[in-house]
């Protein structure tokens, strides 16, 4: 189990500025080390509002992009986070998850392009009202495997409790092959989740975002606002 770090604002555009900058020291650090640094972001309007903070100061050329999940829907689609990230970082190179005509297939293919990426200078995660974390959901066929920190990195097909049902998701295993590992989150609802994960409450221990908080290698960076 880690020590995580659960960091408050009162407001949430406070809340993703220090985020932006928290971010930036990261990537900033790996570019002095290499010449690319590579992300893994979720979608969502959360992480969409905090995407031109990062634009106007990171080198966006020299970043490898990828969502943490994806709708199995057109890329062009509205609800498309490969098309929010990539929109929101054009000058980014933003990995799109759909590599095959499958959903088996795609999430093989992503899995493999994503292995042969050096660790991931960050992963920033969100996480639903239900606990779920990238496209994980509570009770979904194939959550205690795709849950395994033991496992292959990987991505994999996930269901959905809601429309778009048809997910692509990575497995825990990659999401934690980063150098800094954070969540962000808003919300009453979602904070009481993040308490019980924390406490080790025996009712939280089922939801995917216990595994993220308490199975990580590194200590997470909980970014909460109301």
């Amino acid at each position: 189990m880690s020590r995580n770090v659960l960091h408050r604002y009162a407001e949430r555009s406070a809340c993703l500025q220090a985020l932006a900058d928290d971010l930036l020291v990261r990537i900033q650090a790996t570019l002095a080390a290499q010449p690319r640094a590579a992300l893994l972001l979720p979608g969502g309007s959360s992480p969409q509002a905090l995407l031109p903070l990062l634009a106007a100061r990171v080198e966006a050329q020299r970043i490898d992009l990828s969502p943490s999940d994806e709708r199995w829907v057109p890329a062009q689609d509205a609800a498309s986070n490969w098309q929010l990230l990539s929109q929101g970082l054009p000058q980014a190179h933003c990995l799109d998850p759909r590599q095959g005509q499958t959903r088996e297939h795609a999430a093989r293919a992503w899995g493999e392009q994503l292995r042969q990426w050096p660790p991931f200078s960050a992963v920033l995660l969100g996480m639903g009202e239900d606990g779920h974390i990238a496209s994980l959901f509570p009770g979904m066929p194939g959550l205690a495997a795709a849950l395994d920190p033991a496992a292959q990195p990987a991505a994999l097909p996930a269901q959905a409790p809601q429309e778009p049902r048809e997910r692509l998701s990575l497995n825990l295993a990659m999401l934690q092959r980063g150098q800094w590992l954070g969540l962000l989150a808003f919300g009453a609802h979602k904070r009481e989740l993040i308490d019980a994960v924390l406490a080790d409450e025996p009712g939280a221990r089922d939801l995917p975002l216990y595994a993220w908080l308490q199975h990580s290698p590194l200590p997470v960076n909980i970014y909460w606002a109301p």
